[in-house]
C-alpha cells in the first residue's frame, strides 16, 4: 500500500506540486488529508507486520503469549478495515467531484 502512494507521489501531480498550488491559499486541507491516509496506511502496514512477527513466534514457540497474538490480529484486521473504509468514502468523493458540471 505504501508503495502505490508512493507511485502516486512520482505522477505528474506530486504531493511537492499539490503543496506549491496550496502554498498561495490558506487553504492545505488537500495536503493534510493526504498526509492522514498515508499515515493511516502505514500504522496498517506496521500493526501487520508486527502480527506476523508475533504469529512466527508463537508458530516457532519462541513464544507462548496467545493473548498478544490475539490483541494484535484484532488491531490489525480493525485497522485494515477501517482504511478500506476510508478508501471507499475517498472514491465516492472522487465519483461525486467527478459527476460535477465544469
Amino acid at each position: 500500500m505504501i508503495q502505490a502512494i508512493q507511485q502516486l507521489q512520482g505522477a505528474s501531480l506530486g504531493v511537492n506540486q499539490v503543496k506549491n498550488i496550496n502554498s498561495g491559499t490558506s487553504d492545505s486541507s488537500f495536503v493534510d488529508s493526504l498526509e492522514a491516509a498515508k499515515k493511516l496506511i502505514y500504522a496498517t502496514n506496521e500493526a501487520e507486520k508486527t502480527v506476523r512477527e508475533y504469529t512466527y513466534d508463537f508458530i516457532t514457540g519462541k513464544s507462548d503469549n496467545v493473548h498478544s497474538l490475539m490483541i494484535a490480529q484484532e488491531k490489525a484486521g480493525i485497522l485494515l478495515q477501517f482504511t478500506m473504509q476510508v478508501r471507499n468514502q475517498l472514491v465516492d468523493a472522487y465519483k461525486e467531484i467527478m459527476r460535477l458540471p465544469v
